[in-house]
């Protein structure tokens, strides 16, 4: 990797008094999980909150919580999303079953979804992928005849809406990642919101029986903490981002990670968490709102995928083929743009759940394989990254070939569509 101004594809630096806060916490830090919680309880209308320590822990936690009431035993989720969900799934004992989606929404294909759940379904995961506010309501009226529970992945989605309501609110739980990146961030962990008081009741149970990760961890957490709000700056991300076992934005499936609950150290670093969550998500949407009006204007062969009320943790869009999905990343990683093609496979695709799934076909999931990539939104884009950024899209679909035998896609109408943002 040369050394160079590159754009993490997703950032969100944490303040220097709240790391201040953090390190404090190491020789005296009481009853701030306790706080963070009850605050988080009054700003999104839940019976209950919870600290984690990641978002695979809060989603194990659940399906662990809604199994023991239950004899039902598959997990209905997209068949694109983050490959740590499934993860989850797996390390709770229970059975990945898989819906395909809109790739002009990223959302449940909902006329599928009605066929896809059955008797034995314990659960569906409608996700707002990349702060892209999902259906929920949908799915709510879908599964809620059938006695079926609505876990919300919210977890790239704090601070997005959905008809007025808070993403992760709606469901009958939803959890938050606050890791490396989001728009409300301490490096690592999540928050769980149980939403009905069944779910309440059962949560407690479960969280009671976690361990608190330990002094050492909150220790290194916190050093972490502070070197990444230090690599993080694009005139030194070239340095992390050539280092392979780092593995930075690598998604993976394993079920070897920790379930543990957040300590107070760790929790401390959240201080004046609506500020910054409001702050960080308002930049993202005017990054995002400046980037549709450039893309619209100057490559309109690009399909944006967008929505009002969004968190754009990062900027989804479709470009036209694989080939040209491939190029842009690699001349964006040349550039520094921070171009990324996120999740390298479907869910079908992973290898270590080859028998453990059913051998559907999911051409939603496999079309947005393809074709999708997203674009930054953090606040270290600057005008003139987002014209390179427009320009590099313009120029690829400008001057490429369509080569015989390639891979194309001809999606239908509805999915050239786009939910555009008011601007």
């Amino acid at each position: 990797m040369k050394m160079q101004r590159m754009l993490p594809p997703t950032a969100a630096q944490v303040p220097p008094i709240a790391l201040w806060q953090g390190i404090c916490r190491l020789f005296d830090g009481k009853h701030v999980v306790e706080r963070f919680q009850s605050e988080i309880v009054s700003e999104f209308g839940a019976r209950r909150s919870y600290l984690l320590s990641s978002g695979k822990a809060a989603l194990t936690v659940i399906l662990s919580a809604l199994a023991r009431t239950s004899t039902r035993r598959k997990v209905v989720i997209p068949a694109y999303t983050c490959f740590s969900v499934p993860s989850a799934i797996v390390k709770a004992g229970l059975e990945v079953s898989l819906c395909d989606i809109n790739p002009a929404t990223l959302d449940f294909d909902h006329t599928l979804l009605e066929q896809t759940i059955d008797d034995q379904t314990l659960c569906v995961l409608p996700t707002h992928l990349f702060g892209m506010p999902a259906a929920v309501d949908t799915v709510m009226s879908i599964c809620k005849p059938r006695g079926i529970a609505v876990v919300e992945d919210a977890a790239q989605s704090m601070g997005a809406r959905s008809n007025g309501k808070w993403s992760g609110s709606v469901g009958d739980v939803g959890f938050f990642s606050l890791g490396r990146g989001k728009n409300l961030s301490c490096g690592h962990g999540a928050v769980i919101l149980a939403n009905s008081p069944d779910a309440a009741t059962i949560l407690d149970g479960e969280y009671g029986k976690l361990a608190e990760e330990s002094w050492f961890d909150a220790a290194r957490s916190i050093m972490e903490l502070a070197g990444t709000n230090v690599f993080i700056r694009p005139p030194l991300y070239w340095l992390p981002a050539g280092l392979p076992f780092l593995g930075l934005g690598e998604t993976r499936f394993y079920t070897d990670f920790s379930v543990r609950r957040m300590t107070d150290v760790l929790a401390s670093t959240l201080v004046g968490w609506r500020q910054r969550l409001e702050r960080l998500t308002q930049a993202r949407r005017e990054q995002a709102v400046g980037l549709i009006r450039q893309i619209r204007d100057t490559a309109p062969e690009v399909t944006v995928l967008s929505a009002e009320d969004a968190a754009y943790l990062r900027l989804p869009i479709l470009v036209r083929d694989r080939r040209v999905k491939e190029r842009l990343i690699a001349q964006s990683s040349e550039r520094g743009l921070g171009i990324s093609g996120c999740y390298p496979a479907a869910i079908h695709q992973i290898p270590q759940l080859q028998g453990l799934i059913g051998n559907g076909r999911y051409p939603g999931a496999d079309e947005v394989v393809n074709r999708l990539v997203t674009l930054p939104t953090h606040g270290f884009v600057r005008p003139g990254d987002q014209i390179r950024i427009c320009e590099l899209l313009r120029g690829l679909h400008a001057h490429e070939p369509i080569g015989v035998g390639m891979e194309m896609s001809s999606p239908s109408p509805i999915y050239q569509t786009s939910r555009g943002p008011r601007t």
